[in-house]
C-alpha cells in the first residue's frame, strides 16, 4: 500500500511518516486532486497537528481549488434548476454534485471535473432542448461522435455553457445502452431522494454506491479511479449504520443487475482501504464475483493500477492496457466494439490539423476542470 492510500486507511499512523514518505505523500496526492480531501480526512481524525507544517500547509493550501469548484458546481445546478423550470421536470443529481448538495461527509475537498444529472428518458429531447435555449452548447460536434453518444450512449453528447467552463453530462441511464448490464432506470427514480430544492433529488443511498460501483468497475477504465475507490469508502462510512444497509444493497444490486461491481466494490475497498465490511456480506456477495483465475487477476490489476504511487514510479502500462481493454469489452459487443475502434483510429488519422472535435473557448486560459 503506497504511503497515500495508508493514510486514507489509517489517519492515525500521519505522525509516523517520514520526510521522504510526506514527498510521495503530496506528489501523489497532488497528481491524483486528493491532497484537499486528504487535509479534511486527517483534521477528523484529530491528526492535522501531528502533520509537519509544510506538509499540512499544501494539504490546507489544497482546499481553495476544490471550494472553488464546488462553488461552479453549486452555480451550475442552480442554472440548470433555472433554465429547466418550465418543463417542471425533476434531475437527479450524480456523483460529486450528489454529495455536495446532499451535505455528505465525503463531499469536503473533493475534487469535480463535471456535473452528472439523471432525467427520464422520456424528457430527454425536451431537456436538451431547453438547455441548448438557454446557452449550453455541444463538446462533441464530430458526426459520428454525435450518433455514437444518441445510438448507443446512456448519455447525450456532453454540454458546456458558453460563458463558464465546467461540463455537464445529462443522462438517461446508469450504464451504456450497449452495455452488458442494464440496471432499470425506473427502479432509481422509485427509490430517489427528494433534495429541500425544488426539481432537485438524490439516489438512494444503496444506489449512490451501486452507481459508483458501476462507474468504476463496469464503465471505467479503473485507471485513475482511485477517487471512485475513495467514495466508496466514504459511502460506506456514512451509510454503513443505517438500519438493514447491507441487506438492501444486495437485494438492490440483485434487482439493478450489479452484483458483479458491488462484488468488486466492497473486495477493494476492504483490501486496499481497510474499510470494515463484516465477513457475512463479503462471503455473500462473493455469489457475484468471477471465477477463481478471473479473481485472481483481477486482484492483481486493480491493486496495481489504483494503488498512487505515481508519479514517482513507472506506471503499470500492461496492467492499464488490460483494464481498458476489459472496460470496452463490457461497454461493447464484440462487432459493435470493432467497428466503432476502427471508425475512432481512422478519425484520428484524417482529422485535418486546426479542425478538432469543437469547444467553446475558455474564458480565462486554461481550463481549470479539464
Amino acid at each position: 500500500m503506497s504511503p497515500l492510500l495508508r493514510l486514507f486507511a489509517r489517519p492515525e499512523t500521519a505522525p509516523h511518516l517520514s520526510p521522504t514518505e510526506w514527498n510521495l505523500v503530496l506528489r501523489a496526492g497532488h497528481s491524483q486532486h486528493l491532497l484537499a480531501r486528504l487535509g479534511f480526512r486527517l483534521e477528523a481524525h484529530g491528526v492535522a497537528d501531528a502533520c509537519p507544517r509544510a506538509a499540512w500547509d499544501a494539504l490546507e493550501g489544497a482546499r481553495y481549488f476544490a471550494e472553488l469548484i464546488q462553488v461552479q458546481v453549486a452555480r451550475e445546478v442552480r442554472a440548470i434548476r433555472k433554465a429547466l423550470a418550465p418543463l417542471g421536470t425533476e434531475v437527479i443529481l450524480l456523483k460529486g454534485a450528489a454529495y455536495q448538495l446532499a451535505g455528505l461527509p465525503l463531499s469536503l475537498g473533493r475534487h469535480a471535473s463535471d456535473l452528472d444529472v439523471l432525467v427520464q428518458r422520456e424528457q430527454l429531447a425536451a431537456v436538451e432542448a431547453r438547455l441548448l435555449a438557454s446557452g449550453w452548447e455541444a463538446t462533441k460536434l464530430n458526426a459520428y461522435d454525435q450518433r455514437y453518444y444518441r445510438t448507443w450512449m446512456h448519455e447525450i453528447p456532453p454540454l458546456r455553457h458558453r460563458d463558464r467552463d465546467i461540463e455537464v453530462d445529462v443522462h438517461h441511464a446508469l450504464l451504456p445502452l450497449t452495455s452488458r448490464l442494464h440496471p432499470d432506470p425506473a427502479l432509481l427514480w422509485a427509490e430517489s431522494v427528494p433534495l429541500d430544492r425544488p426539481g432537485l433529488r438524490v439516489l438512494d443511498p444503496c444506489d449512490m454506491l451501486l452507481h459508483t460501483a458501476a462507474h468504476l468497475f463496469q464503465d471505467g477504465e479503473v485507471k485513475d479511479g482511485v477517487k471512485d475507490l475513495l467514495d466508496i469508502q466514504g459511502q460506506l462510512e456514512a451509510f454503513a449504520d443505517q438500519t438493514d444497509f447491507y441487506p438492501r444493497l444486495l437485494e438492490r444490486a440483485r434487482r439493478l443487475e450489479l452484483g458483479r461491481p458491488l462484488y468488486y466494490a466492497l473486495t477493494f475497498a476492504h483490501l486496499m482501504l481497510e474499510v470494515p465490511v463484516p465477513q457475512g456480506v463479503l462471503a455473500e456477495v462473493r455469489a457475484f464475483g468471477p471465477g477463481p483465475l478471473a479473481d485472481a487477476l483481477m486482484r492483481r490489476l486493480v491493486t496495481r493500477v489504483l494503488d498512487p504511487h505515481y508519479p514517482l514510479r513507472r506506471e503499470p502500462v500492461i496492467a492499464q492496457w488490460l483494464l481498458y481493454a476489459r472496460s470496452h469489452w463490457l461497454r461493447m459487443p464484440p462487432g459493435l466494439l470493432t467497428g466503432h475502434l476502427s471508425r475512432k483510429a481512422w478519425l484520428r488519422l484524417t482529422e485535418r490539423p486546426g479542425h478538432p472535435v469543437a469547444r467553446p473557448p475558455s474564458q480565462g486560459g486554461d481550463d481549470p476542470l479539464a
